[in-house]
């Protein structure tokens, strides 16, 4: 009996645990995203005025999901460029990055500290990503790839989605001048 109650007991705990660590990374949907520095950019830095931003925190070492968001990504880059810019930024060395040929990423991308990441974001995984409205206010944050296998991938952030996010906002600019008016 007794090491029953204490295989619950520990049982108890490590639940706890990992309910703990999973709620530690903030969420930012409908808050301003937060400052920070972009050490270094492997591309042209981009322009942001008056668009959606796609934040893309990722790493080498998750290739196995990478080289499934990344062709998704680019694809929306090309596809939504008037309305949106798609950002890759990894704490991995530029160098490493600048020899990557798979996946090739067609984005915006930069280097930031580990630490920014960690001290800021607290992610639990990467990739793992924020969409931003032309405000800078988070909409829609999470992970990409809802699932994925060979040629079949599912995406949380789908094409419409992103559609009824531009809607949205636009649906939202002009209330707000009617209202001025």
């Amino acid at each position: 009996m007794r090491k029953i109650l204490i295989t619950s007991l520990l049982l108890c705990l490590f639940s706890f645990g990992i309910q703990a660590q999973w709620k530690r990374q903030p969420s930012f949907k409908g808050q301003r995203f937060p400052d920070f520095t972009v050490k270094e950019w492997i591309s042209k830095q981009p322009k942001l005025k008056g668009k959606f931003i796609l934040v893309d925190f990722w790493c080498i070492e998750a290739y196995p999901v990478t080289h499934r968001t990344v062709p998704y990504q680019n694809q929306l880059a090309k596809k939504y460029k008037k309305q949106l810019q798609v950002i890759g930024l990894t704490y991995d060395e530029a160098n490493l990055v600048k020899l990557m040929v798979e996946p090739y990423i067609q984005y915006y991308n930069g280097i930031v500290d580990w630490d920014t990441i960690n001290d800021i974001f607290k992610l639990e995984g990467l990739p793992t990503s924020y969409l931003i409205d032309p405000e800078g206010t988070v909409v829609w944050e999470g992970y990409v790839l809802k699932e994925g296998q060979g040629e079949n991938n599912v995406f949380n952030l789908t094409e419409e989605k992103l559609e009824q996010f531009f809607k949205d906002y636009q649906q939202k600019k002009k209330s707000r001048k009617s209202k001025k008016s």
